[in-house]
């Protein structure tokens, strides 16, 4: 469910690059220097699928999303970057706590119809 009663159909193509897993604070910090603002995590078990993206709107500030079982919810929205990448990591932890194997995703689309 998206607030506002917005109904967002989001299509994700998604490449990993290499087969190599970093620890979260190697992820934290490759993301800090590269001072991204978009990035989406992949998280897998079994034959659950999740994922995460935290990305900047156009007017400046940013949203984190979470897909779970086919629905999609804002879960966090911030004036900084950084605020919506702390969410991001938050709910990352929890998952690779519950198991999940969570990747950072380098490559990827986003379609999103209203």
């Amino acid at each position: 469910m998206i607030s506002n009663g917005f109904f967002y159909l989001v299509i994700i193509i998604a490449i990993a690059v290499g087969s190599k897993q970093l620890s979260l604070a190697q992820e934290i910090k490759k993301t800090t220097e590269a001072e991204a603002t978009d990035l989406f995590y992949l998280c897998k078990r079994d034959k659950s699928l999740r994922w995460l993206r935290a990305y900047k709107l156009d007017n400046g500030k940013c949203n984190t999303i979470y897909s779970k079982e086919g629905y999609l919810q804002v879960i966090g929205s911030a004036t900084y970057f950084s605020s919506c990448e702390g969410v991001l990591h938050s709910v990352q932890k929890n998952l690779e706590e519950g198991g999940f194997k969570c990747s950072l995703i380098s490559k990827y689309s986003v379609i999103e119809l209203e």
